[in-house]
């Protein structure tokens, strides 16, 4: 099979028009976008995030998967060509930068005041759009954009830009970069598979994400590890938040909160023979937090990702009917789940945008009395 195949991107109309029933998606509403971080490695994130991807693909909807991670796994798996950073997330963090110091400039000029520099990195980033960027793949519904090596520089470039302007909120550049270019409305799902650490990339991720699953195995080590992950979320965005909005009260703006639609642990990787006292801890302490179904370790998911891309793509005739039944069965249980939080978040979306509309038809038509 050749995973390098190019073609024009399609329409989420042309993604569903062969099914007899296409998939529910609230008309008018952007698209759901969904975050799977956790700051250790090895828990499964990128082969949960692709099985994801293509199980909504299966269901009709219009997926884009963005890799944030520079191992570029996610990349690999859906055959994507990333030559360098410039193919990556990177510009379009650099863009909102740039776009940030535009405006300062402006500022400034008025102000009679020095402008901050503005480099050739800066200037080619303003050229780029979003939708230059974003490649198909060898799904019909799933475009990506895609990560390599490179993409690691935004680390360090990063803090770079926030000192050079500390009013840029450096959070928001890949969510402005997905709403402002209206690529949320281009697609249905959007998954971000964030890199193994808590850095900047994965802040951007999580900032724009709506929905959030956290994958870990049943170990102690990564119990006590995705324990510290929440701690070191709570802490780190709440830090955002207390430094954003002291300058925000001081100037009469409205102040900022990180919020998700949902939140949920996820366990992959599961024994049941050998982890099943653990995952009940494990249950018992996240609550209502985790997801019911624990992804199963299964000789077919083992081989996900190393024999095969994935297990919607494997062949069926490799494996008897008991492994490749168990096999799908772990995602399609995983993916049962995950969309239901999705359509669960669109339904309670929708409800209150006709609530909205509703109470504002009688001032309208009081103002036009």
């Amino acid at each position: 099979m050749d995973w390098n195949i190019h073609q024009s991107p399609i329409s989420r109309s042309d993604a569903v028009n062969n099914l007899a029933i296409p998939p529910w998606r609230p008309e008018g509403l952007p698209a759901k976008i969904v975050a799977v971080s956790n700051f250790k490695g090895g828990t499964s994130k990128t082969t949960t995030t692709a099985h994801l991807a293509m199980s909504a693909a299966l269901d009709g909807y219009k997926v884009l998967v963005i890799d944030l991670d520079s191992q570029g796994s996610l990349t690999s798996i859906m055959g994507g060509d990333v030559p360098d950073e410039w193919s990556t997330a990177f510009p379009l963090l650099a863009k909102d930068y740039a776009q940030t110091v535009q405006a300062e400039n402006t500022v400034r000029a008025a102000a009679g005041q020095a402008p901050l520099p503005f480099d050739e990195t800066l200037t080619e980033a303003l050229k780029v759009s979003a939708r230059d960027i974003i490649q198909p793949t060898h799904w019909p519904n799933i475009d990506l954009l895609g990560a390599q090596l490179n993409l690691y520089w935004a680390e360090f470039q990063i803090p770079v830009w926030r000192m050079g302007l500390r009013s840029w909120s450096l959070w928001d550049a890949l969510n402005n970069a997905l709403t402002e270019e209206r690529i949320v409305d281009d697609y249905d799902i959007i998954f971000l598979d964030t890199p193994p650490a808590l850095g900047y990339l994965t802040i951007n991720a999580l900032a724009a994400a709506d929905i959030l699953l956290v994958p870990l195995g049943a170990s102690f080590l990564e119990f006590d590890s995705t324990g510290r992950f929440f701690d070191m979320l709570y802490s780190t965005f709440a830090s955002v938040e207390d430094g954003e909005n002291a300058v925000r009260r001081r100037d009469g703006l409205p102040e900022v909160k990180f919020e998700w639609d949902a939140v949920r642990a996820l366990i992959t990787r599961f024994d049941a023979g050998q982890q099943t006292d653990l995952a009940n801890v494990i249950q018992a302490y996240f609550g209502d937090f985790m997801t019911t179904y624990r992804q199963e370790l299964t000789a077919m998911v083992g081989q996900a990702g190393e024999s095969v891309n994935g297990i919607y793509e494997a062949d069926y005739r490799d494996f008897n009917r008991e492994t490749y039944v168990r096999g799908r069965e772990t995602f399609d249980r995983t993916w049962a789940e995950v969309k239901e939080l999705i359509l669960g978040t669109w339904y309670r979306d929708q409800q209150a945008a006709k609530a909205e509309q509703s109470s504002s038809a009688p001032q309208e038509e009081q103002a036009d009395g």
